[in-house]
Formats: structure tokens, sequence, C-alpha cells
């Protein structure tokens, strides 16, 4: 009987322990949620960053998603607005923004 409980126990914590995956509406959330707390800690303080949306691919060989973003930036001083593409791949665990354009 001990065996048992040892078992389902253990079992019991993998299967709860185990990272979700997520796909769709809630991977591109995710997605623009990481890239948005990048820009609002690495972005210039004078200028708001707003990313609007996001096209992605995901590299399963390196563990990323590559992506491109559509993101609005307004500048302070001198209330320029402007839309643009910026680029970047961030990994499956979203620790982190690696900016390429």
């Amino acid at each position: 009987m001990r065996p048992l409980r040892i078992f389902i126990i253990l079992l019991t914590l993998t299967t709860a322990c185990k990272q979700k995956i997520i796909s769709g509406p809630e991977l591109e959330k995710r997605l623009i949620k990481t890239m948005q707390d990048h820009l609002d800690k690495t972005g210039k303080k004078d200028a708001v960053y707003k990313v609007e949306d996001v096209t992605f691919f995901a590299d399963k060989e390196k563990k990323l998603y590559n992506c491109e973003f559509h993101v609005n930036v307004k500048a302070g001083d001198v209330h320029l607005d402007t839309t643009g593409i910026m680029k970047a791949d961030i990994p499956n665990d979203f620790s982190e923004v690696l900016r390429k354009q």
C-alpha cells in the first residue's frame, strides 16, 4: 500500500509542476506583454511605447519565438507620434527580449 501512495504523490507532483503550453490569443497577449514590459524598462524616459500587435513564428529548435511587433511611440517634448516595426526573439519561458531591429 505504501508504494502505491508514493507513486500517486509523485505522479501528482509531476503533472502539477508541468509548464502549461499556451497558444493562440493567449500566446499573443503574453508576447505583447513581455515586449511592453521590456520597452517600459529599457526605453527612453521621455517616450511612451504601446505595443499594438505581434506576428510571430515558433522556432522549436532554438526554443524561442521570432516576433515582429507594431509599436506606437509618442515622444514627450516634441509631441511626435509614430508607429514602427520592432523585431525581437523571445525565449519560450518569456524571460527576456533579444531585440534584432
